[in-house]
């Protein structure tokens, strides 16, 4: 079984990593080629995308966030994604 099959779609580790440039070669052309097939994946892909560079640019105008409300934010966000694609 492919290791990016339907089942690890919603990894958010995995496109978070990918984004970052992170993903070995190997695991880099796996996903790839998963996206190719996964319309689901290249839209969440895509939104997390988004959502970091909105981030970024939020960085240069508001203050830092607690840790603790990061983490409870970025938890309800993968939440509510995968509850989309379920």
């Amino acid at each position: 079984m492919e290791r990016f099959d339907h089942h690890h779609c919603l990894e958010f580790d995995v496109l978070n990593d990918y984004l970052d440039g992170e993903l070995s070669a190997t695991s880099c052309a796996e996903l790839e080629e998963h996206l190719r097939r996964c319309p689901e994946c290249q839209e969440i892909l895509e939104s997390l995308r988004q959502t970091v560079e909105l981030l970024h640019h939020l960085d240069d105008v508001l203050p830092p966030l607690p840790p603790a409300l990061e983490e409870r934010l970025i938890d309800q966000m993968q939440r509510r994604l995968q509850d989309k694609h379920h």
